[in-house]
């Protein structure tokens, strides 16, 4: 019983870390406060689409993207949606 409690507790633990870690590249250009606005965005537009899920995982591996080649953050509310769905067409593979 120990044994299913602490796998249980690792298995949790790396989960998280990992959705933390997909962040990460985003948050050498933007700020926590921009990273969650824009896959808020993202997920309550892609959420209709492909469901909330899914929607989930492809804004979190979105948003690395996104920001690595706009490090500006304010460029990105000019850019066009088709423009962000291209960059990151290889999010949803995955």
């Amino acid at each position: 019983m120990k044994k299913n409690v602490f796998f249980l507790f690792l298995l949790t633990g790396f989960v998280l870390a990992s959705c933390g870690a997909m962040k990460r590249a985003a948050l050498k250009y933007w700020t926590k406060k921009q990273v969650k606005e824009f896959v808020a965005n993202c997920e309550t537009k892609a959420a209709p689409i492909v469901g909330e899920e899914k929607a989930a995982k492809y804004c979190d591996c979105a948003v690395d993207i996104v920001a690595e080649k706009y490090q500006d953050y304010s460029d990105i509310k000019t850019v066009p949606i088709r423009e962000i769905i291209r960059l990151a067409k290889d999010c949803s593979g995955g």
